[in-house]
């Protein structure tokens, strides 16, 4: 029997809409991996020039065109697939991004630079409206990993033949990077892509992952990226160990993650009370250097500025490299002035949006994790890999920024890990 939202979709158009869907991630993502760094260059993270010019609006034409574009794609593959039918769109974690957005836009209000603040709002709107709508649409989130995969598997071989005729930077071979950590986190991502490949999908695709498993390596150990080579090592198999006792005693995942991570602070400050050890001895020991490449000196003034506007900060974007009235600019001593990030995700919320964004933050960390252990009912490997995903941005935001950061592709990945996760719970019988 049709209902009225049926009549409403011709079938033809949501065919291949669906199909188009399938693709939008992975094109989002490539803009990020691939295109940005081979037409520019270079980053507003490496380059203060580039991100006055940015921030004044003044060298965005590519990303004026491509974003709003794409959104617009996603939005129509959405209306004619999906229509009012989109039970994913209602998951919680998804429900709590659109309300992280909705603080970003608001926090305007309240910050010395609106329009860049509402613009870099904006942009966080369209580029998070197209992964969602996306994959909401393409109601294939096997489908939409494989194509991910295929994208990251054809970056990574090109990198490796840059790296293999170019010379390593300062402090580490780039690749098509502007710096050593984008190269490197490429790298995790590929291989992280490959495992869930691996064990997923039979045939050509599990061949491929076999493959970029050891360029994945070879790219995480010539880059010399401490943080991703670190991750890409430890979160699969914890990652892993928590599916497994999720599955098996029915537990809860985000309690699971959030009693391991209560578990290595208590510790960790129990040492510090019994004199075992110091912040600076731990820093030595995990990455050899005290200071964690001066990010102590980053952390002390943002730390100390964020004690000015504790509760919802000066603003979405609005602290670093918004030109002379920066925060930034105008206070941070040295080197630390010219910072396009806290490089700590968690300080970053803080200063933007205060400790009401944190919270929120946490929020919809503990729902993604939950939609996605859910989903480990259904497909292990899924669940595993959304997981892992979440997991891995959780750490890596403790030593970078990649919170609803700007076109930067491992802000992306939460939102894709969140997205997929309600997409497959939406599959399920009693739906979730």
């Amino acid at each position: 029997m049709s209902t009225a939202t049926d009549i409403r979709v011709n079938p033809g158009t949501a065919l291949w809409a669906r199909k188009l869907a399938r693709w939008l991630p992975a094109i989002t993502l490539f803009y990020s991996l691939f295109i940005w760094p081979v037409l520019y260059g270079r980053s507003p993270d490496t380059d203060p020039a580039l991100a006055e010019r940015i921030a004044e609006n003044q060298s965005t034409l590519l990303n004026q065109v491509f974003f709003p574009a794409i959104f617009l794609v996603a939005l129509f593959v959405w209306l004619a697939t999906c229509y009012r039918r989109s039970p994913a769109l209602r998951d919680p974690a998804v429900l709590l991004v659109a309300l992280m957005l909705g603080l970003f836009v608001v926090s305007a209000g309240w910050s010395i630079v609106p329009d860049i603040a509402l613009k870099r709002a904006i942009l966080q709107i369209t580029i998070i409206g197209t992964l969602i709508l996306s994959i909401a649409a393409a109601d294939d989130p096997d489908g939409v990993v494989d194509r991910i995969f295929w994208m990251l598997a054809a970056v990574l071989i090109t990198n490796l033949a840059v790296v293999s005729v170019t010379a390593p930077g300062p402090l580490g071979y780039e690749g098509l990077f502007p710096q050593k950590n984008g190269l490197g986190a490429a790298a995790a991502l590929g291989l992280l892509f490959a495992l869930h490949q691996l064990a997923a999908r039979p045939g050509r695709i599990r061949l491929l992952a076999w493959v970029i498993i050891p360029i994945s390596l070879a790219l995480l150990v010539l880059s010399k990226s401490k943080t991703s080579l670190g991750l890409a090592l430890m979160v699969p198999p914890l990652v892993l160990a928590i599916c497994i006792a999720a599955r098996a005693f029915r537990l809860s995942v985000p309690v699971l993650v959030a009693g391991l991570i209560g578990a290595v602070v208590l510790v960790y400050f129990i040492g510090i009370a019994c004199y075992v050890w110091t912040f600076e001895s731990v820093a030595y020991a995990l990455f050899g250097d005290p200071t964690l490449t001066t990010r102590t000196d980053i952390w002390a003034f943002a730390s100390s500025m964020a004690q000015r506007h504790p509760w919802l900060g000066y603003g979405f974007e609005s602290f670093w490299q918004t030109g002379v009235e920066s925060p930034s600019f105008r206070e941070a001593p040295g080197f630390v002035a010219r910072m396009p990030h806290a490089h700590n995700g968690y300080v970053d919320i803080v200063l933007q949006t205060g400790f009401f964004g944190l919270g929120l933050l946490t929020l919809t960390l503990a729902a993604a994790l939950g939609t996605a252990g859910q989903v480990l009912k259904r497909s292990f490997s899924l669940g595993y890999l959304c997981i892992t995903l979440i997991v891995f941005l959780m750490l890596y935001n403790l030593l970078e920024t990649a919170w609803f950061r700007g076109f930067d592709y491992m802000s992306m990945i939460f939102v894709l890990a969140a997205a997929l996760a309600a997409s497959a719970r939406s599959k399920l019988p009693w739906n979730g």
